[in-house]
């Protein structure tokens, strides 16, 4: 016990003391404790949407594109969207079974970290769901763009008009962001 004592004298000297309470104290750290030593570090703030211009420009809209899409963002984006008007009416070949097209919702604000949710209505019955979905990617900006073929074999009709919803579901609830309507010909 006694070459004990001797050596945490010598280990312990006064050169080394600011250290080790330094260290006793990052040990003691509630936060430390419960999340590591990067939990000290303070967080990277989050960059900023290069779309906020875009949002508040056009927040609450969706554009129906049945032929390229734009891939820019920020103010050229903001441009391609004032240039280009929302397809109204679509048309598909007579040989298909479905109508291709690309939606591009513009959000007013960055939504919740989470999915997206789509719901397609028919314009004469809004309270009958004709589809939903939730893509796999998550919301990250306030433009979100995505694929879909609207299908005579999942209800949506020629000489209809549809409602489109992009939004999120948030506690059971579905909070719509952005919408826009469209026919099928």
């Amino acid at each position: 016990m006694r070459a004990l004592s001797g050596v945490l004298a010598l280990s312990l000297s006064p050169a080394l003391l600011p250290a080790l309470a330094l260290s006793l104290a990052e040990i003691a750290s509630p936060a430390v404790a419960l999340a590591g030593p990067a939990a000290a570090k303070k967080a990277k703030p989050q960059e900023a949407d290069p779309n906020e211009a875009v949002g508040k420009a056009h927040g609450g809209k969706v554009w129906i594109v049945t032929g390229s899409t734009p891939s820019v963002e920020g103010e050229d984006l903001n441009k391609w969207l004032s240039s280009h008007p929302s397809a109204s009416e679509l048309t598909k070949n007579p040989n298909e079974d479905h109508w291709p097209l690309t939606f591009i919702a513009i959000f007013k604000k960055l939504p919740a970290r989470g999915p997206i949710t789509v719901k397609l209505v028919d314009k004469q019955d809004p309270g009958t769901l004709v589809d939903q979905f939730s893509p796999t990617t998550v919301a990250e900006s306030v433009v979100f763009q995505e694929p879909y073929d609207l299908d005579v074999n999942n209800g949506f009709n020629k000489s209809h008009t549809y409602i489109i919803k992009v939004g999120q579901l948030i506690k059971g609830k579905f909070l719509s962001y952005a919408s826009g309507e469209f026919s099928l010909k």
